[in-house]
């Protein structure tokens, strides 16, 4: 009689290696019985399509790998079910310079340390990011950090990517960093959209907060404690504004909800927060008829030159004209999925925010979809709305152009939100005497975020105006007016004259 085995054997992994294949499927085993809509999972083709423009030639697989996030999961939700699916995933590395498995194990052994260091360049150097594989038929892509594309110019467009932060990884003996926002695909047991758009959401923030970040499951039950709009929190069939909310709430930060109200307002609002390193949750409707609602991480913009002021009554230029398009998280398809913003007329007549959203390699459309609103998670603190600075900041450039029509009405609005200490830091190259430097740096108290309302004119910036961003709209708070290095020297006076006010100092 062979004895009942009461254990499990204390698991081992490998390490295989291949070769890149833009049909990224290929590499992995139909799982039986899927169905044939189902596979292969439009997120990996997806990502297949997007390695491919990142230059990837090598995969690096570790065949057991335990994820926080996929683990959470199982534990709340896959390991009651029938299935007995596994708690360890793989995760899959992805490098830019072509290597095999005996090249591999050369990097590994040289352990010496001249060529160890070497190894470590070599590897670091190439390195692409990582995407974990979960054991789930249906939604396999788990927690995924890739680099954005670059932020040279495109067609006489910028990429800017500010809420991506640094990623630390281990594999082998080597600590590799990549620099991205983690995305993942939902996998409608315990994430849906607005779940994995949140999670996304937070992760941009959290960590420069000295916060921990929720898994998926974190935020799935934070968000159905106290309200429950399908009768169950599990399986997961997405989640309201209302529930986002309670979400971020319990994560530590504050939910900044804004309703999308025209085309203008959306873009100054989505380019403020953007600029800040926040990454707002977009609740958007599909144009296409039928289709229902969905919800994305908005982690980039795209953008061209400031729009001429068209205006005969108005002497400045906004920037928020010139965000063209936005880097989305879209878990349908992947990472810094390509959207371009467009007005779209409701048959209201409203002039609403649309979005066309497209594949990475390939000018072909995915979806257009109307933006209903987004929730920007923030750091309790952080009270002063962009809508506030935006009203004070349209007054002060609309002045400054009737100030300075030397200009040409090219004097420019932006506005944004830094860490007062980071807006310190930069002091010695806003063109300030030795005393301003001094004033700024050492006899300014700031809050931990100010808001900034930027004055700038083509060539460079005339002067910032600073916010206390933990003031409410009802008592906005003007700190300093910094001068900058292309003021006019005649101008200052009527500038200190304004900022006194304001109560504010002026700072040259």
């Amino acid at each position: 009689m062979t004895p009942i085995r009461l254990w499990q054997p204390h698991p081992s992994k490998r390490i295989d290696v291949f070769p890149f294949e833009v049909n990224l499927p290929t590499l992995f085993d139909r799982p039986p019985g899927i169905d044939d809509s189902l596979w292969p999972p439009t997120q990996m083709l997806y990502l297949g399509k997007y390695l491919n423009t990142l230059g990837c030639k090598t995969i690096v697989v570790e065949t057991h790998y335990i994820d926080r996030d996929y683990i959470a999961d199982v534990a709340l939700f896959y390991s009651r079910s029938l299935r007995a699916y596994d708690n360890f995933c793989q995760r899959l590395h992805f490098f830019r310079e072509p290597f095999d498995h005996d090249r591999w194990r050369q990097l590994v052994t040289g352990v010496s340390g001249e060529q160890a260091s070497a190894s470590q360049s070599f590897l670091q150097d190439a390195y692409l990011g990582f995407s974990v594989l979960r054991p789930l038929p249906g939604s396999p892509v788990g927690r995924t950090v890739l680099p954005p594309l670059g932020e040279e110019t495109l067609t006489g467009r910028r990429r800017q990517f500010k809420p991506i932060r640094e990623y630390r990884v281990h594999l082998a003996q080597f600590e590799l960093t990549v620099r991205g926002l983690a995305f993942q695909q939902q996998d409608q047991g315990v994430s849906a959209c607005a779940t994995t758009a949140l999670w996304s959401s937070i992760n941009a923030i959290a960590q420069r907060e000295g916060l921990s970040i929720p898994t998926p499951a974190d935020i799935t039950e934070a968000a159905s404690r106290y309200l429950l709009v399908g009768g169950r929190p599990l399986p997961s069939e997405g989640l309201t504004v209302h529930q986002m909310c309670e979400a971020i709430r319990a994560a530590g930060l504050a939910p900044l909800f804004v309703p999308s109200i025209e085309f203008q307002s959306d873009r100054a609002q989505l380019l403020s927060y953007l600029r800040s390193g926040f990454a707002p949750v977009l609740a958007i409707q599909s144009l296409q008829e039928g289709a229902g609602g969905h919800a994305v991480c908005a982690v980039g913009t795209k953008c061209g030159d400031v729009a001429p002021q068209t205006n005969p009554n108005l002497h400045f230029r906004d920037a928020a004209t010139s965000l063209q398009g936005l880097y989305l998280h879209d878990d349908r398809l992947g990472p810094y999925a390509a959207a371009d913003l467009y007005q779209w007329t409701s048959d209201s007549g409203a002039i609403r925010t649309a979005m066309r959203i497209t594949w990475p390699d390939q000018d072909v459309d995915v979806e257009h979809a109307v933006v209903s609103s987004f929730v920007v998670p923030v750091p309790t603190k952080l009270r002063l709305t962009v809508t506030r600075m935006r009203e004070l900041g349209l007054h002060l450039a609309d002045t400054a152009g009737q100030i300075y029509p030397q200009f040409q009405r090219t004097v420019t609005l932006a506005t944004r939100y830094v860490k007062g200490a980071l807006y310190q830091s930069e002091a010695t190259i806003f063109g300030l005497s030795d005393n301003g430097i001094y004033e700024l740096t050492c006899e300014l108290a700031l809050s931990r975020y100010v808001g900034v309302i930027e004055i700038t004119i083509p060539q460079g910036p005339l002067f910032d105006v600073l916010l206390d961003a933990t003031e409410t709209n009802a008592n906005p708070a003007a700190l300093a007016w910094i001068r900058r290095h292309l003021l006019p020297a005649e101008a200052e006076d009527g500038l200190r004259s304004l900022a006194s006010s304001l109560g504010a100092r002026f700072i040259k």
